[in-house]
């Protein structure tokens, strides 16, 4: 598997508003939120606020949280946008 910086690097940048939302209703809807570190939960937050998540370093940050709390989905997410993992 890709790391995630070879991963964001591979989404299209007119990709990029779409991967974002799918990732965010990913986390909002897994069971393993719990999983995402305090830090990192943060992180999303504040790319949040200053409205960077569909930039790469917020979708980093989206992606580095969701393939903790739900790798497989993420991968199967990914996969299904055309995006090599």
């Amino acid at each position: 598997m890709a790391g995630l910086n070879e991963i964001i690097n591979r989404i299209p940048q007119s990709s990029f508003e779409k991967v974002s939302d799918d990732l965010v209703k990913l986390l909002l809807g897994s069971a393993n939120a719990d999983k995402v570190p305090e830090g990192l939960a943060k992180g999303i937050l504040l790319s949040w606020e200053c409205d960077e998540l569909t930039k790469p370093s917020g979708l980093r940050t989206l992606l580095e949280a969701s393939m903790i709390a739900e790798k497989d989905k993420t991968v199967a997410l990914l996969q299904g946008l055309g995006i090599q993992v």
